[in-house]
This record gives C-alpha cells, structure tokens and sequence, in this order.
C-alpha cells in the first residue's frame, strides 16, 4: 500500500473532491460521477485558477474520465455499490488532507475549485454533470451528435413496451430524428483527425440503415450498436486525440490495443450485416412466391432510401 508521501496534487484533487462530495450529498457517489466531475474540477482549476495539476484525463465513449491507472496510491476505496450495478467510490478512511506532499498555496487552488464543484454539483447526478460538460467541452459536432442520439434512443422504454416510434422529437418522427442525426454524422466526421476509424464508420453507417428498413425499428437494438462503434472510436481515435497528462507507457498500451478493437470490431460488423442481408433475401424470396402464387406483382416495391450515398463524401 502507498503512502500519501507517494501521492502529488491530482491525488490531492480526486481525494478532496471525494471528502467534500462524502459531506455533502446524501446519495453514494458513483463511478461515472467521481470521473466527470473530477475532470470539470481540474477544467475548473486550469481555466479559473490557473493552476494546472496535470491530473490524467481523456475522453472516452460519452464523456471524459480520468486515467486511474496513472494516478498513484490508496487515497480511495471501491466497493461494490448496493443499488446498482458498479462501484461507488469514497475517500480512504486512514488518508489525511493534511499528509499530502503538495505545497500549501497550490493546495488552496486545489480546495477552492473543489468547493466550486461540490457547491454547484454535489447533487447533481452523472447525467447532468455529462450534460455540463457536453455544453462547454465536447471535443467537436461528430461527438456532441452521435451523443445526442444515444441520449434519445436510451428514451426507450422496455418495461411498458413503449419505443421511440410512439412520440414526435421537435417535427419529425423518431425515425426521421435517428435518420437526420446519422446523416449529420457523416457531415460532421473528422476525417483528418480520425482516419483510422473512417472505413469502418461507413460500414457502420450502412449497417444501421439496414436496421431502419424494418416496419418497425428495434431501438434498443440500434442504441447497443451504437455503443459497440462508439466504443471502437474511443479505443482507435478518441482517447488519442483528446487526452491531457497521460503517462508515455499508457499510451504505449492504447497503440497495442488499438488494432485489436479494429479488428473485433470489423468481425462483429461483417457478421451483423451477413445475418440482416441474409434475412432481407429470405423476406424477398417468400414475398416472391407468394405473390406468384395469387398472381400479383412479380416482386416488392423499392424502399425508399433516407440516405446520401456515402461516396459523395469522399
């Protein structure tokens, strides 16, 4: 176990954040929480107070955390949480404010701009936190819309068997604000900046569109493989180019992670499509049969395409 001698000031902040968020709210204080707003304090801290503590961050999927791996020490404890499943995290209880090796005026930096973020945040929950940082911080329009999406399509709701179709988003159906935000992603797409992961963005894209052909789109479906490429990105691209203060052999394990998450990721997408597209071949020939049968049309009518050809985006 280390010792607080071991420990600097991004130690410092998380451990002081998690003692003033332990005082103060009167709920457990979940992972997602302690990463977002331990960004925002140190966002706060660098921008406010011009003290920068060089506290590990990047953004990862649908928000920016902190690297644990790179911060040092025991100042904190994670157990299992008991009304949901993950972690809640709290401050060690054999650490002292006092015992950290890190000078007293940057200290006080430190405290105020967590008293800032206890006063304004302590009972605001992840969601809400992650809303704050989307208003000010997300890295770019590719983000901030594919964010946007999952945000409606977690609006789902599985119990009462209710889906997006059921309500109108501003004017357009469900359908027609899922299709405008994927066109807008492909607007939007960083090319220069994410060129590892643009192929497989458009196989993705193209996926999701087979996915939209139905009578009536599985939602849940779709926001799950929206996660599974918006992880993909985070492990090829995002975690690259959006980071500050991380150690030189983290990134070392992100670059021997990154073909990997390509690779896995193109096998999952070459096998969704072969089951969609085996399944459109099976509907044709059925429909086909059937409508030789009663003497009607020789074959369905053409869908209607809600999307731009992806080549004209080349």
């Amino acid at each position: 176990m280390t010792r607080p001698d071991d420990f600097g000031p991004s130690e410092y902040l998380c451990y002081r954040l998690l003692v003033g968020l332990d005082e103060s709210a009167n709920a457990a204080i979940s992972r997602s929480k302690f990463h977002k707003l331990s960004c925002l304090t140190d966002r706060y801290l660098a921008e406010e107070l011009d003290c920068n503590v060089g506290l590990p961050r990047y953004w990862y999927v649908y928000g920016e955390v902190v690297d644990e791996q790179s911060l040092t020490g025991d100042f904190y404890v994670a157990p299992s949480a008991k009304f949901w499943s993950g972690q809640r995290y709290l401050p060690a209880d054999d650490v002292n404010d006092w015992e950290f090796p890190v000078p007293s005026e940057r200290k006080a930096r430190i405290d105020e701009a967590v008293e800032w973020a206890v006063q304004n945040f302590a009972r605001t929950n992840a969601e809400g936190i992650q809303q704050y940082l989307y208003r000010h911080y997300v890295p770019n329009e590719f983000v901030r819309t594919y964010s946007d999406l999952r945000s409606q399509l977690k609006r789902v709701d599985l119990d009462t068997q209710y889906t997006l179709g059921d309500f109108e988003v501003g004017s357009h159906s469900t359908r027609g604000f899922v299709v405008e935000s994927l066109e807008t992603m492909v607007e939007t797409y960083p090319r220069d900046d994410y060129p590892e992961a643009y192929e497989l963005f458009l196989e993705w894209y193209e996926t999701v569109e087979l996915l939209l052909e139905a009578d009536d789109p599985d939602y849940a479906a779709i926001e799950e493989f929206l996660d599974s490429f918006v992880t993909m990105l985070s492990k090829v691209e995002l975690r690259f180019h959006h980071r500050q203060h991380i150690p030189d052999d983290r990134i070392k394990v992100w670059e021997n992670e990154r073909l990997e998450a390509k690779e896995t990721f193109a096998r999952m997408l070459a096998e969704k499509r072969e089951t969609l597209l085996d399944g459109d071949s099976r509907r044709e020939t059925s429909w086909t049969n059937a409508s030789v049968r009663d003497g009607g049309e020789t074959g369905p009518s053409a869908s209607v395409s809600f999307s731009r050809r992806l080549d004209s985006f080349d």
